[in-house]
Formats: C-alpha cells, structure tokens, sequence
C-alpha cells in the first residue's frame, strides 16, 4: 500500500459507549434484518423444553427403527450412538461416556424385565405409561432401594421425553398419586439432606488407626485414603489422579474422575498445621505415582474398573464398611466437608451434635458463606447439595420443632404430669437446656425441669423426693428437678419453651 493511500485512509467510525447505547428502539428495529425481527422469541416454557429435549430424538428414533425393526435392544445401542445425551443440570454439555453406558445398560435391562413381565416391546416407540407401572411393580418386589427405583424411573422418564413422551411419567407429587391410583404404593423419597454425620471422627473412628492395616495390604490405597481424606476427593478423583501435575502450590487441581468432567482447584488449608499435613500427604502421593510409568496415583498395569475392584476389597478386608467399622471410604469426603465448614464458618456442621443451638441471622449468612465454598471445593458449585454432607439449618429447626412438640406433650400435655405437679403445691414449670432447645439428648440424659411454688418457696425434701419419683415414672425416663426461688422468671438463654401448670 502506497504512502498517499495509507495517508487518505480513514478508519471507520466504531460507535461505543452514549452514542451507541442513544440508538432508540425504532432506529434498532429499522436496521435490524428482516429474518431476526421477524423472529419470535422462545417462551420460557419453550426454553425449558428443549433443555429436556422435548422430542429431540425422534429423528434418530426412526432411523434406528427401519434400520432394527422388531429388535428394541439394537434399537437401544444405536439410538445411543447416534443421538447426543446432554447434561440435565449445570452447563450445556455431553454426558459422560460412563453416564451414556449407564442409560443403555439400564433401558435394556428394562427391555428384560417387561419380558418378564409378559409386557414385551417390538419397538422402542412402544414405550409408554403402561410399561413404567409393569416396571415399578417388578421394582418394588425385588425390594430395590428408593434412590435405584429413582433413578431407573429418571432414566425411562428422560427416554420418553427424548421421543416426545416425556409427559406419560408425572413426577413429584403427581407421580406420588398416579402410583396410588394404579395400586403401587410410592417409594420412599430419597433422602437429600443429611440428618446424621457420616465423618469418621463422628462415628468414631480415627483415620491413623486404620491407615496401619490398610498399608499392610496394599499402600497405594493407604495413600488414596489419605488424599480423599485432606482433600475431599471422590474414590475415582484419588485413583486417576496425577499428584505431580495437579500440585499448583497452593491448590490441588483436580481433573480426571470428576463428574461431568469439571475440573476444579482445591485450596491448601489456610492452618499451618492441616496444610503442612496435606503437603505431607501429596509429597508422598508424588513417590508412589512415580512408579506409575503414567505418573497416576494407581496400580500400574490395570485397568480403572480394575482398581477400583481392588481399592473396595482392600477395604472391606479391614472394614471399612458399614456393616463392619460402620464407616465408608466416602465418610472421609463427608469428614473433610465438615472440617472446611466449620473453618470457614467457625460452626459445627447443622447435622452435629454440637450445632449451634441458636440460629440467627449472623448464623445463616456463615452458613451460606461456608456452604457456597465447601461446594466448590467438592466440585459441585451448588450451594444446595453440600446439605448432603453438613445438613441444613432449615432441616435443623424442623427436628428440633419436633423434638420441642415432643417434650410439650410429654409434659404439658400429660394430665397425670400436670396433677403430680399441683399435688406438690407447685405453680409453675419449665424446660431447660437441650430439652427447651429442641437439641438431640441421649437415651439416658436426665429431663432437666425447673419448677417454683406460688410463694416462690422451697419443697419439702420428703415431698421433693416424692415429686422426682412420679415423674419418672410419668415421663418414663430420669427427671433433674431444680427449684427455683426467685421472684421472676429464670434468666437463662436455654429456656426456649415454658410449661405453665393450672392450679
């Protein structure tokens, strides 16, 4: 290009800022091209179904069907292979290859079990609503577990949406009715909020006990349980993990094993102490996964599916099981969420013995703060589903209402109870500690009860006596009977609920 032309050349005018944000609605609407404009958006409920994939397969279906006819299980392996099963959650993308096997292997076994149901299937459009209560039927005879029956409905449910009969299979509490009108009594719903600690320390058991007879065995799966345990990584992040490439000095990056593929950074501790130990743990990660020729933290020479065989039999040779120590390999992941939480929140996990009895506003936005990071450390970005390792405030107050509801009519609402305390010129009554709170108290924990005569006098110790063995005998447990003297009312944070006795 010549000195004049580069001279004379004017760049074009790029428009930003106030004058491009000026433009009123009717000069964008004049220049927008016809084709867009004329463009309806998508409604919610449209966006909504093709996130589900309302109908999306139907193409493939019918190719499959000419190209297998009369053969649903080839049609199966097929639709499968041609059709592209995105993720239900999260960011739009392609399921895993493990996820895509699971949704063969299941619909064709459901191919079998309506065989055995005398309800066979020529063609997978055949499908419908008739053979999901077959399959519910066979399902609860076999006495198979909420979480599997929820699944395997999800799978078929997500199958018939894909060719346009998604709408066959209601779900939540219509699918609770429609299983009651054709006479099968729901499944139980599973459980998504933790109401009791899986953490090793919880259930008493100390990681440094076993981790002995673990090494004995095997020590490349002593150093898995120590990983998954300072890092809170899932069993199959631990055996495909490659210690020398994820150690970014101050994170753990963690990449393969991950569910959806979803790579995520875990954070060294912030206390000398733990991060030392973790540094400790990896460092000795990186000796072992150096005779990986791969550099991975996994036996070399076998497959993934083969060591994780190996990984559950080492464990269930000492243990660690539920039916053994009482405990998983996956309570640790539980235990590494529950010291995170109360890290960064400085409160013992909602599902603990030692929650905060209190719950206030100060409380919920620690629990927040600590959820929405403990979420992503375990690579799951959800808030939400952290309530399946620490519990939920909400899900506390609930059992502690209930708990609350329990003591009053034990006591309050006990005519008998009420009687034995008039009887004993007592006026007034009151719960307190654990019992007022609503907290969790143990089988022999004492009922602490405060009671107080009208003239704020003491009992008679013969009449005290008296007192305390009737309403063990009432309440069918140890009463701690505590007078109380004073003028007003007890002055004691723990005293949530007051029993009032009619004279």
């Amino acid at each position: 290009m010549s000195k004049d032309l580069q001279d004379t050349h004017t760049p074009r005018p790029h428009f930003d800022g106030p004058v491009a944000a000026g433009r009123s609605e009717k000069t964008k609407a004049k220049n927008r091209p016809a084709s867009i404009a004329a463009r309806p958006r998508p409604t919610v409920r449209a966006q909504k179904q093709a996130r589900r994939g309302d109908g999306a397969g139907l193409a493939v279906l019918a190719r499959v069907k000419r190209r297998h006819p009369t053969n649903p299980k080839a049609q199966v392996t097929m639709f499968f292979d041609e059709f592209v099963l995105k993720a239900g959650t999260g960011r739009d993308r392609p399921v895993s290859e493990r996820t895509r096997s699971s949704y063969v292997q299941n619909l064709i076994g459901m191919l079998d079990e309506l065989r055995e149901c005398n309800a066979v299937v020529r063609n997978l459009d055949e499908l419908g609503s008739k053979h999901a209560l077959h399959l519910m039927r066979l399902w609860k005879l076999k006495a198979f577990s909420a979480g599997t029956i929820e699944w395997k409905l999800s799978i078929l449910r997500r199958f018939l949406t894909f060719i346009g009969k998604g709408h066959l299979i209601p779900t939540g509490v219509r699918l609770h009715k429609w299983l009651l009108e054709n006479g099968i009594e729901p499944p139980p719903a599973r459980a998504t909020v933790a109401t009791v600690s899986l953490a090793w320390e919880e259930k008493g058991v100390d990681l440094e006990q076993v981790l002995p007879k673990v090494a004995v065995l095997c020590p490349i799966t002593a150093i898995h349980l120590e990983i998954q345990a300072a890092f809170g990584l899932r069993m199959r992040e631990s055996l495909q993990l490659d210690p020398r490439a994820a150690d970014y000095g101050d994170v753990l990056r963690v990449v393969h094993g991950t569910k959806g593929g979803l790579p995520r950074d875990v954070p060294f501790d912030s206390d000398p102490v733990m991060r030392q130990w973790q540094r400790d743990v990896l460092e000795r990660a990186k000796l072992m996964a150096a005779k990986n020729p791969k550099g991975l933290l996994a036996r070399p020479g076998y497959s993934l599916e083969q060591n994780i065989r190996h990984f559950y039999h080492v464990a269930e040779r000492v243990g660690i099981t539920k039916a053994g120590l009482g405990v998983t390999a996956h309570g640790l992941r539980h235990q590494y969420a529950a010291r995170r939480y109360k890290e960064i929140s400085g409160l013992d996990v909602p599902v603990s013995a030692a929650a905060p009895l209190h719950i206030t506003e100060e409380v919920r936005e620690a629990d927040l703060a600590a959820r929405t990071a403990v979420s992503r450390e375990l690579g799951h970005f959800r808030p939400t589903v952290t309530q399946a390792y620490v519990g939920s405030l909400s899900m506390l107050e609930r059992q502690r209402g209930a708990r609350i509801r329990q003591w009053v009519q034990l006591t309050e609402g006990n005519p008998e109870f009420c009687k034995a305390l008039a009887a004993a010129g007592v006026s007034q009554a009151w719960l307190v500690g654990h019992f007022a709170a609503g907290a969790e108290v143990a089988p022999a924990e004492k009922l602490r009860l405060v009671v107080a005569t009208a003239q704020r006098s003491p009992l008679q110790e013969q009449v005290g006596v008296e007192l305390r063995c009737k309403l063990n005998r009432i309440v069918q447990r140890g009463v701690a009977l505590y007078e109380y003297l004073g003028q007003s009312n007890p002055e004691d944070d723990a005293l949530e609920l007051k029993l009032r006795i009619d004279k």
